[in-house]
């Protein structure tokens, strides 16, 4: 089982890897400027794919505020 250290870790590359820049867990994601709308939709789709859990369109700004308030949906919902 994959634990939420594990988690949050395997989030943080996606993240890195998609804006080409370091994340730290805390920081706003959206509110800092990012991820753009276009970057929190494809993160939202490889979370999907690589977790089994779909963050809903109308919950993405409070589950995409940082790393760690999403590591904690993707704990929480992951199949």
């Amino acid at each position: 089982m994959t634990t939420p250290a594990e988690i949050e870790q395997q989030l943080i590359a996606l993240i890195q890897s998609a804006i080409l820049k370091k994340v730290d867990p805390e920081v706003p994601l959206l509110e800092s400027g990012l991820l753009d709308s276009v970057a929190a939709v494809e993160l939202m789709l490889a979370i999907e794919s690589r977790f089994g859990c779909t963050v809903p369109i109308t919950e993405a700004q409070e589950h995409l505020y940082s790393v760690r308030t999403l590591t904690d949906f993707v704990v929480a919902n992951a199949a």
